[in-house]
């Protein structure tokens, strides 16, 4: 199944990312088994990027053009020779999930965990991080 989603994080500037086109599996019918798949997949992503870009990479017209567009300029390499642990970041991101560090909004109808719900073709999973107040004195 064919959905789209977005990612905002509240307190900041920017507005929300366009959408970005996923293919699911159908039994993802609740937050939790949705936030699964999708954690995997970047996950997997993340994983098969290459550790270390080319001595003399550059970016192309094209590539500026796309990531002035989308918020991120950037080589889209990765530092860390580790791959990410896939159960440890599916772990974390429910966890966070529960804790209500981020909502889920499948169209405008706010998921909570362990609700079911019924997804359908090209529906918009929004992803709203919430930001935590913290005080600081000089």
């Amino acid at each position: 199944m064919n959905i789209f989603v977005r990612v905002k994080a509240a307190g900041k500037r920017r507005d929300m990312l366009e959408k970005q086109p996923r293919n699911i599996p159908d039994a993802a019918d609740t937050p939790e088994k949705l936030i699964e798949c999708l954690v995997r997949e970047n996950v997997r992503a993340y994983n098969a990027k290459t550790i270390d870009a080319p001595l003399f990479r550059y970016l192309s017209l094209q590539e500026l053009e796309d990531g002035e567009h989308t918020g991120k300029i950037g080589f889209g390499d990765r530092k860390n020779e580790r791959d990410a642990d896939e159960e440890k970041a599916v772990q974390n991101a429910l966890q966070c999930f529960a804790d209500g560090i981020y909502r889920v909004l499948v169209n405008e109808t706010e998921a909570l965990p362990g609700m079911p719900f019924n997804l359908k073709e090209d529906d918009t999973v929004t992803f709203i991080r919430l930001v935590m107040l913290a005080g600081r004195l000089f």
